[in-house]
């Protein structure tokens, strides 16, 4: 192995948005080893935060050179008369050496022309000062800005760089800065520092308040958050989430808590909840199952462990906090003067999608399939009819205009304080779950019966309008939306083909959006399963999802257990040899042999009870009783020649195996899964 020297790389910005600090840091390590491949290296280490990302990675002096002799066209195709013909010479220019270098080598197709390429040797400081800028302004972001008079765009502005090998500073710059040896810390930890190497560099940005391992970031946040949660015997559990997003804002977290008016406490809790979190990035906290007027601050400031600093900071947050509250509370109060029937007279005048007509006309079609879907969830026909006409009323609303993310909340408020059915109240807020995956499912009949008429409107009327996804971009949120009609499809267990839930719309629905949603099942099929199991219980054409799923469970079961490669041995082999032979029908006076008579007694035994448990959703022990066929089937082909040439023979105990292949096929096609 040779030497290794330790390759490091920071690059200094202004602040980066928290999602883009992970994207960042892997962009420059992957431009980073793009730039060294062929080099030969060891451990890779990095560092994010809002402001800085770097690497470090162990790696050698350089490519190693290499010598390699490439055949060409032939002897007699490259010269004429000794003299070099347009293929010698295109050769010779392609391989980067002069004509007269080229040789003349015996190879089994004859004398052929060949040039002796040298390849690598290339120092990794020669590599890095060229291609550093290209890999670091590379990083692919969602959105980027131009700073000063540069034509050069990035996330934000780069202001400086550290490019050290072996501790000395590599020739390299980045959008007109020059790499250097000294780096800042925390803007309120004034005074450059020297950096030797990733290590001296750690060492100094603790010194000056900043923390760049980001789990380390994470590990305080977390501890401190407890902490000062249970020192007012409160726990801040339930909002968590945030530290994903928190740990990326700040360079040195420090917990401060902070009070509101306990009088804002009468708003309800959601509202407060979520104006805490996704606007101000603050923690709720709770004691009891009740919202708490004190909450929790993470913030950026290196002194804020003074009782000095940290009550400033602790007043201004609860400024801020107070006051999208008070805007709430107006907001709130405006729009209970109002019922929800009033409320969603604004949807005439808001547009759903182009050519799609507007949001009133949608919230129609809703209220219609609700009721329809109704009966086959076990729902309440009306109350599901008027949750889904009022689901979208509250879009209209003062409150979701300033708290977009409350939409379906303050319609059920609205409802329930003005005396709608409980059922109604609850489905106008849970018919936009799942909003995500790994989200709640609607908890009620009515809920699910709106969330499924909703997505089925939407992907029906997309299509039909031809507005499809393409490539990465889905501006209209329609995988999402197959992705929830799955998962709601199967958690209320509903029995129905895709293409007929899909027609119960308002929209003609062609094979193009069948298999869209098919394709996002599949998907979270393929987060649990094994590819081939998936692809086998989908291999059998069915598009019942629930009853797709419950196989799909069977059959990964099953290939968990012992006897599953004998049993998928067995009865691959009886689907690939009837393929071709479509009639399961046999006569059973007309079998002959004992083993081919067992076989049949076995499969009117078992049939029938896999077949009943099938349709029961007992998918599990329908296998087990198919299963029980195997010694039966290994028998008849130990003993019987299946494709014996009398074709009556040959077509009676096809039909059979066709037979016992179809009891199978009616949970998965063996024949897809792998061997």
């Amino acid at each position: 192995m040779s030497p290794m020297h330790e390759l490091f790389v920071a690059v200094r910005c202004e602040e980066l948005p928290a999602r883009f600090v992970e994207m960042a840091v892997a962009g420059l390590e992957k431009g980073l080893l793009d730039l060294l491949r062929g080099v030969e290296r060891g451990a890779v280490r990095r560092w994010a935060t809002p402001r800085r990302i770097a690497v470090a990675v162990e790696v050698a002096e350089g490519r190693p050179a290499e010598e390699k002799l490439v055949t060409g066209p032939p002897e007699a195709a490259a010269f004429r008369d000794g003299q070099p013909t347009r293929a010698a010479l295109g050769f010779a220019r392609g391989r980067g050496v002069d004509v007269a270098d080229l040789e003349i080598v015996e190879t089994p197709k004859g004398r052929v022309v060949a040039a002796r390429v040298r390849t690598g040797g290339e120092r990794t400081v020669e590599l890095v000062a060229a291609g550093l800028e290209r890999a670091v302004l590379g990083i692919p972001f969602p959105k980027t800005m131009r700073w000063g008079d540069h034509r050069i765009a990035w996330a934000r502005p780069i202001h400086g760089l550290v490019a050290l090998y072996d501790g000395a500073v590599i020739p390299a710059r980045i959008a007109h800065v020059e790499a250097g040896a000294r780096t800042l810390g925390h803007r309120l930890s004034p005074g450059p520092f020297e950096v030797r190497d990733a290590a001296s560099w750690v060492e100094g940005l603790r010194a000056h308040h900043v923390e760049p391992d980001r789990e380390a970031r994470r590990a305080r946040i977390l501890a401190d958050l407890r902490r000062e949660a249970a020192a007012l015997g409160a726990s801040v559990e339930a909002h968590l989430d945030l530290v994903d997003e928190v740990v990326d804002l700040v360079e040195w977290p420090v917990v401060v808590r902070a009070t509101f008016d306990e009088a804002l406490l009468e708003l309800p809790p959601r509202l407060l909840v979520e104006a805490m979190k996704l606007h101000q990035r603050t923690f709720p906290l709770e004691a009891d199952g009740r919202l708490l007027s004190s909450f929790l601050v993470v913030t950026n400031h290196p002194a804020a462990g003074e009782p000095e600093v940290a009550a400033t900071i602790a007043r201004g947050n609860a400024r801020v906090v107070a006051a999208r509250f008070d805007d709430a509370r107006f907001f709130y109060a405006e729009d209970r003067k109002l019922p929800l029937a009033e409320h969603a007279r604004g949807l005439a005048d808001m547009r759903w999608i182009r050519k799609g007509g507007t949001m009133a006309d949608k919230a129609e079609r809703i209220a219609a399939l609700a009721r329809a879907l109704a009966p086959l969830l076990g729902a309440d026909p009306d109350h599901a009819e008027t949750a889904g006409r009022l689901a979208k009323a509250d879009l209209c609303t003062q409150m979701v205009g300033e708290f977009p993310e409350l939409q379906g909340h303050v319609g059920r408020l609205l409802a329930e304080r003005e005396g709608l059915p409980g059922a109604v109240a609850l489905a106008i807020e849970e018919h936009y779950l799942p909003r995500f995956s790994g989200d709640a499912l609607p908890t009620t009949p009515e809920g699910r019966a709106v969330a499924l008429a909703d997505r089925v409107d939407t992907l029906a009327g997309c299509f039909a309008q031809g507005l499809k996804p393409k490539g990465s971009a889905d501006p209209l949120g329609l995988r999402r939306a197959a992705h929830g009609l799955a998962l709601l499809v199967v958690d209320a267990g509903l029995r129905l083909d895709l293409a007929e839930l899909l027609g119960m719309g308002a929209f003609e629905v062609g094979p193009d959006l069948v298999d869209f949603c098919l394709t996002r099942f599949r998907a979270q099929q393929l987060e649990r399963h094994p590819t081939d199991v998936v692809d086998a219980v989908l291999a059998t054409g069915d598009r019942d999802l629930t009853a797709l799923a419950s196989r799909v469970e069977a059959m990964a079961e099953l290939a968990r257990s012992p006897e599953y490669a004998a049993i998928k041995t067995t009865f691959k082999r009886v689907m690939g040899l009837t393929k071709d032979h479509a009639d399961p029908g046999f006569d059973p006076a007309a079998l002959a042999e004992p083993a081919e008579r067992a076989l049949a007694a076995e499969l009117e035994r078992v049939a029938g009870e896999a077949r009943a448990l099938a349709e029961a959703l007992d998918h599990r022990g329908a296998l087990a009783r198919l299963a029980t066929l195997r010694p039966a089937v290994d028998r008849l082909f130990d003993e019987v020649f299946v494709m014996a040439d009398d074709p009556e023979v040959r077509r009676n105990r096809l039909g059979l195996l066709r037979a016992v292949a179809d009891a199978f096929r009616a949970i998965a096609d063996f024949t897809v899964l792998s061997t």
